[in-house]
């Protein structure tokens, strides 16, 4: 088995129980994400829009309209024109979605908050600092074959 194998095994059992637990919470991964997205937004006083939770979650675009559609028929959500780009629709909860997506998104809040202080600053620290070191080769060393099977040989 590569490392790299290795590695995704890892990555692969911590989003299995994390998976898991938002089944346990009635919700597939996609319409977790855009749930909280929503109400992390609001929480931060920013703005939601699709491509914005497409970028942070890595769902498809179709996945995040086809959601945001079943949420503005239950009246979770409503849309409104971006004052930047007519094109581009925010989204916000209504009373009743944040009614639904608030004690999730605390709840989700709270198993991070617990699960990292169990882990530790100091570990967590490192973890997100190896992560990003880890991510800056590996763009690195794609380029490099990349640049190199530009100018064959």
């Amino acid at each position: 088995m590569s490392l790299f194998e290795e590695f995704e095994q890892h990555i692969m059992k911590i989003e299995s129980n994390i998976d898991s637990w938002i089944s346990k919470l009635g919700l597939s991964y996609n319409h977790f994400a855009v749930l909280y997205s929503l109400m992390y937004s609001e929480e931060k006083n920013d703005l939601c829009t699709q491509k914005k939770i497409c970028d942070e979650w890595y769902i498809p675009k179709q996945t995040v309209f086809n959601i945001c559609k079943e949420y503005r028929e239950k009246g979770w959500i409503e849309f409104a024109e971006s004052a930047q780009d007519k094109r581009e629709k925010i989204l916000r909860l209504t009373d009743i979605g944040r009614e639904y997506a608030k004690p999730i998104y605390q709840m989700s809040s709270q198993l991070s908050d617990k699960i990292f202080a169990k882990f530790g600053k100091r570990k967590t620290a490192q973890l997100f600092a190896l992560l990003t070191e880890l991510d800056e080769l590996c763009k690195t060393e794609i380029d490099k074959i990349e640049r190199k099977n530009e100018n064959p040989i």
